[in-house]
């Protein structure tokens, strides 16, 4: 890359670095704290507002982030992200479609009520059922939908039956928060979302205003899941959550001592955090990829050999280093590395300028083509990086910045050859990303990409009960897709925490969730 090029993309990192330490070093973060941490209370700064305090009306992660400090569910995941028992105490699986769920007994909600099979079943019913969540359908249905019945077999044993073999239902009920059935009935849904009660390690106090919630240590807490210890009620006494969206607010009120733990810490802060003496940056990869679908409907990327010249005109390492200060990875596929059934045979495509151009030349791409690259605003910058590495190889391309439905029509529509996209996948099943992205007609293949033995392999990993079969499986779609190249592989990034050093035992998970139960003070 030129020497004009690079600066190009290097000032629009600095850029914003100096305006963030700038903009922190002068704000005055007094008037957005109306909680201030001492020595039994924590304060955590999140960027969105928690839409309700009911899990089981929404489908919104920062919401769900805040949630499961006060409610449990039956299965969750440990540090190595294994899923594990919470209030399940244990579960099989009878048949393709039948499993069976022991819980925990001596287990109480907030309230006194206890924790039975009647609860498991009320808020499974609430969320997978149509029109369930009192003449309404949860936005949560589609995330649970494929359980067709909750059968309950005594008060602490649950049967779930499955429309059809579903081998991450486990994976899936950790996404699914308990709420308790007899509370519910009796104050209703209205009422219940503004008063919670779960079963989890904090207890619902008040909300002020409209940005601070208040929580406090439920004293009768079971203990959480055996297999992430210690067991054990919270250290913390009061735990305050505020929403404070704008990033140079949340880190100022770190800066100033008035919160402990603040999320999406924007990686111009980092530099500044790291120099003030009492706080740290903790970071976490994150459960979403980075890429560019390629049209695989149209000329010139209907052509294998220019998919694959793309992924060799990248050099991607000095994207990720100029971008994100070298705090991401490359891909090789899109498949997160520490996702379940990851293809570590698989390397990333290698900067081949060479190769690319060679690889072009034999698409025959007319000289006078010039490449639609078609974005929404906040991946600018890597469309941007791709159309300087294109014009490198002496291929032209346009972008185009427009709204979500706008650009993947543009691809439906072969309207444009290259979309700059991204896709999350929480659970870190492949399932979760290979499925829609890869699948012929998936509701995420915006790259048009469709290969019979793919389909195939998707189909019988779908099914499979069998962790060893799933794994060769999804390997082998990998490889695949390694050669097909329907995308511009990418990278996944992290997401950072800055964290006053007073905050002990804080581990930020994979999942993106926020797991309190064990922090301490100094």
């Amino acid at each position: 890359m030129c020497r004009s090029n690079r600066l190009k993309i290097i000032g629009e990192i600095l850029a914003p670095v100096l305006f963030l330490i700038l903009s922190i070093a002068g704000f005055q973060a007094g008037a957005f704290a109306n909680v201030l941490p001492d020595d039994d209370t924590m304060v955590v700064c999140v960027s969105s507002a928690v839409l309700t305090l009911d899990p089981t009306n929404h489908r919104d992660r920062d919401t769900q982030m805040v949630l499961k400090n006060m409610f449990d569910s039956l299965t969750t995941r440990d540090k190595h992200l294994l899923v594990v028992p919470q209030l399940a105490k244990s579960w099989r699986a009878i048949d393709q479609t039948t499993w069976e769920f022991k819980l925990k007994t001596g287990v109480t909600f907030h309230n006194g009520d206890d924790f039975t099979a009647a609860d498991v079943k009320f808020t499974l019913d609430r969320v997978t059922k149509e029109n369930g969540l009192d003449g309404s359908t949860s936005p949560r249905r589609t995330l649970l939908g494929r359980i067709a019945n909750v059968g309950i077999i005594d008060p602490y044993t649950v049967r779930i039956i499955t429309e059809k073999p579903w081998p991450i239902l486990p994976l899936m009920l950790s996404l699914q928060e308990i709420v308790p059935q007899q509370y519910v009935n009796k104050v209703g849904s209205k009422k219940f979302a503004q008063s919670p009660v779960g079963t989890g390690p904090f207890k619902w106090v008040e909300k002020q205003a409209d940005n601070t919630l208040i929580l406090e240590r439920f004293d009768s807490y079971y203990g959480g899941a055996l297999e992430n210890p210690p067991v054990q009620k919270a250290l913390i006494k009061k735990l305050v959550f505020q929403t404070v969206p704008n990033q140079v607010h949340r880190t100022a009120l770190l800066k100033k001592g008035q919160a402990d733990i603040i999320t999406n810490l924007p990686l111009e802060a980092i530099p500044l955090i790291d120099m003030l003496p009492g706080l740290r940056v903790l970071g976490q990869p994150a459960t979403r990829s980075y890429f560019a679908d390629l049209n695989c409907r149209k000329p010139p990327f209907n052509s294998r050999k220019a998919r694959l010249a793309i992924n060799y005109a990248m050099d991607m390492r000095m994207i990720v280093t100029t971008m994100f200060q070298n705090r991401a990875r490359v891909l090789p596929t899109i498949l997160l590395q520490q996702a379940f059934a990851f293809n570590d045979q698989l390397l990333p495509y290698p900067y081949d300028p060479g190769e690319a151009k060679e690889l072009f030349r034999q698409a025959d791409i007319p000289d006078d083509y010039v490449i639609t690259i078609v974005s929404i605003g906040k991946y600018g910058k890597f469309a941007n990086a791709i159309s300087l590495f294109l014009s490198k190889a002496g291929i032209k391309s346009r972008i185009i910045i427009g709204e979500k439905k706008a650009v993947r029509l543009a691809m439906e529509n072969l309207e444009a050859d290259i979309l700059v996209t991204s896709w999350g996948n929480t659970t870190l099943d492949p399932v979760g990303i290979l499925m829609p992205k890869l699948r012929t007609n998936g509701r995420g293949n915006f790259s048009n990409y469709s290969n019979k033995e793919v389909d195939r392999l998707l189909s019988l990993a779908e099914k499979s009960l069998d962790s060893e079969k799933r794994d060769l499986y999804y390997k082998e779609i990998q490889q695949i897709i390694y050669k097909d190249a329907p995308m511009l592989f990418g990278y996944a990034g992290e997401e950072f925490y800055g964290v006053r050093k007073r905050v002990k035992d804080f581990y930020p998970s994979s999942t993106g969730m926020l797991n309190l139960h064990d922090v301490s003070l100094e």
